[in-house]
């Protein structure tokens, strides 16, 4: 095959095309399950060579099939050994009452040219009682390729790999990477292992042969990356630095005053608890980017997940139709949420979850006869920027010029504030709260639709906290004068303040609605959802269809979203997950304390994964801007922080390790040293 780099506008040429690289090679792996066959069908195709698999455990098709249906026309040779259980080749051979023998199947090699030879699973694998796939390959004497998955643990499995082969004197002709792009661990593996690392495939999708064949073509041509990053020509319309002038002339970001706002970061890649952009460098995301991301970026379950339904059902509409993935969200959370609550409605973010919420109590009013019925909602509230949502928000810079048309909202007083949930002056602030609240409550009995209220913590208000005896005496004044309310936990649910929910905790809570979103998709997906009590779904049954709850959008209840979302939902019951938030909170707590030795801080607060506190004297309000300075601060010395005002709050994915975490405080402390 005369194959030639595109001169000077290649990218990366890879060994695999030299003349020099092996004609025949034996490719092992890590392990069962890391792109094995999909790297024999690139690398079959590139060198146009010949497949063989002497050992197959299952069906013929489980992989030589594969190959087939990856790389089309490959010439290749029936296995020396088929069996029928897809398990271990001794252990199927038991069971089948065979032996299989290395030297039996090495007198029947294929003759051919090029030869690539697969081992079935990872290099130990044992073939029978005493010997493995290492046997086989030394006694093919064919250079070895090892193939690892580019995920988490990749480097250790590698080099124990090649450590293994170099034990036995087998050459070791590289390494392929299969999945996404991590040239430190490439490095790690090409300098502590001592062999090339040849080539990166990435995840392709679909999975088929055209995808295949495109990316050979790019390799062919020079077209696709060094895996390991370095030394890697980049086309100059992709330089980060003209990919932000770019962005500044095409896009207009949310939150943003473009006129004094920094250059935005250039984010290529995330990973946990860090964001890597495209010149390079490193963040720790503090903000689990805006809230969402709380089992860490790229969490390898969800992407399976959604990458699985994609290739079933990626979208119906939802009026009408059903599916598999959504009732079981449904389902699942239902289980899951405080209260009684019995039915779920989907919508497309928090805020809409929300304008759901106030739309459908409403709407129940009318129809139970209450010609105007009233919405509440706090001080220091925020809800979202939908129309709804803002009137109940409190008034901010974000709704003042909205005011003249948002709905009318009966204000409550808040008894949150930035200090510590439970500090003497946190219970005369609930006290006098709870007082305004019974009262208010009592006088427009039988006109109220709904309370809105976010449980222990106003997120966009400031961070400001409040105990959970308060939620407990809200509640019963709800249920004493019969006042349906909302919790309002987009930010809150999913482990943030650490339960699963902010009103778990007591069986006696009964919020008529819950809403969601933010973590609900483990931050992979846009989605929103509404629980509701049975009355409230009852209030909208009718023969009359004027009568039905006239809401929806495009993308209710997406499958890819609820997909992610029932991944997320495995992770919140993996065994101690809630032992972390408390760890995690634990650890904001004793950093937090080292802080407040150094510098004026005040209103020191945690709660879950939530870590808070003000800037000394600091004014109140989203527009003050020492929490800016502070941020760029933090930008510059790698941390992604958000302030509100000058409140500072530190909420990385729960997924942050001990040493990132202490890493997160020193980047604040120097930065607060700059103010």
């Amino acid at each position: 095959m005369d194959i030639q780099a595109n001169g000077e506008d290649a990218a990366f040429r890879t060994p695999i095309l030299a003349e020099e690289f092996p004609a025949h090679i034996f490719l092992t792996g890590t392990g069962t399950g890391v792109g094995k066959t999909v790297a024999s069908a690139v690398l079959c195709r590139l060198r146009e060579a010949e497949y063989w698999k002497p050992i197959q455990s299952g069906q013929l098709e489980d992989d030589t099939l594969e190959l087939l249906r990856l790389a089309p026309g490959t010439a290749v040779h029936l296995p020396a050994v088929s069996l029928r259980e897809p398990a271990s080749p001794h252990l199927s051979a038991q069971r089948e009452g065979v032996r299989i023998s290395v030297e039996e199947i090495c007198q029947g090699v294929p003759e051919a040219y090029y030869l690539l030879v697969e081992g079935a699973g990872g290099l130990l694998v044992p073939v029978n009682e005493s010997q493995s796939m290492a046997d086989l390959a030394q006694r093919l004497a064919m250079p070895v390729v090892v193939v690892a998955s580019s995920t988490l643990g990749t480097i250790n499995h590698a080099l124990l790999t090649l450590e293994a082969l170099k034990s036995r004197g087998l050459a070791v002709a590289g390494v392929v990477l299969v999945g996404p792009a991590h040239g430190s661990n490439a490095r790690a593996i090409r300098d502590r292992g001592g062999v090339p690392v040849l080539l990166r495939i990435p995840e392709m999708f679909p999975l088929d042969a055209a995808v295949i064949d495109r990316f050979c073509q790019d390799v062919a041509a020079g077209r696709v990356a060094d895996p390991c990053g370095e030394a890697t020509p980049v086309a100059a319309s992709e330089r980060p630095g003209d990919l932000v002038a770019r962005n500044a002339r095409v896009v207009w970001h949310p939150y943003a005053q473009h006129a004094t706002m920094p250059d935005p970061l250039a984010v290529e890649r995330a990973h946990g608890a860090l964001l890597w952009t495209q010149d390079g460098n490193e963040y720790i995301d503090a903000v689990s980017s805006w809230w969402v991301t709380g089992h860490g970026h790229g969490h390898p379950a969800v992407a399976r997940a959604i990458a699985d339904q994609a290739l079933k059902l990626e979208q119906v509409i939802f009026s009408g139709c059903t599916h598999e993935p959504a009732v079981r969200v449904a389902e699942r959370l239902l289980e899951k949420v405080p209260g009684r609550l019995s039915r779920v409605f989907y919508s497309d973010n928090g805020s809409t979850a929300v304008e759901v919420a106030i739309k459908a109590l409403v709407q129940r009013a009318l129809r139970l006869g209450c010609e105007r019925p009233r919405v509440a909602a706090f001080d220091g509230a925020y809800h979202g920027d939908t129309f709804g949502a803002m009137a109940a928000s409190a008034r901010s810079p974000f709704t003042r010029e909205f005011d003249p048309w948002l709905f009318e909202v009966d204000r409550l007083p808040s008894p949150a504030g930035p200090w510590q949930a439970g500090c003497e002056a946190g219970q005369e602030k609930e006290r006098a709260a709870l007082a305004a609240f019974s009262a208010w409550a009592q006088a427009n009995r039988g006109s109220i639709a709904c309370v809105v209220i976010e449980p222990l913590v106003q997120g966009s208000g400031g961070m400001h906290m409040y105990s959970r005896a308060f939620l407990l005496e809200f509640d019963k004044i709800c249920q004493t004068y019969d006042v349906p309310w909302v919790a309002d936990e987009v930010f809150t649910g999913f482990g943030r303040t650490g339960n699963l929910f902010a009103c778990d905790g007591d069986p006696e809570l009964r919020p008529w609605a819950v809403c969601l979103s933010k973590g609900l998709t483990a931050g992979f997906l846009p989605m929103g959802a509404t629980c509701f009590r049975e009355e409230v779904f009852e209030a909208f049954l009718s023969h009359d269809r004027s009568l039905t709850f006239f809401h929806g959008h495009s993308y209710t209840a997406n499958p890819l979203g609820c997909a992610a979302a029932l991944a997320g939902l495995d992770l919140c019951e993996e065994p101690g997950y809630l032992e972390r938030m408390a760890v995690l909170e634990a650890r904001h707590r004793e950093q937090l304390e080292l802080l407040g030795q150094r510098f004026p801080i005040s209103g020191v607060r945690t709660l879950g994964g939530i870590a808070a506190f003000e800037l000394p004297d600091a004014p109140e309000g989203y527009l003050a801007s020492r929490g800016q300075l502070l941020s760029l601060a933090c930008r510059e010395r790698g941390a992604l922080v958000r302030p509100l005002g000058d409140t500072i709050y530190l909420m990385p994915p729960y997924c942050i390790r001990k040493g990132e975490l202490e890493r997160l405080y020193r980047i604040v402390a120097a930065s607060l040293a700059t103010l």
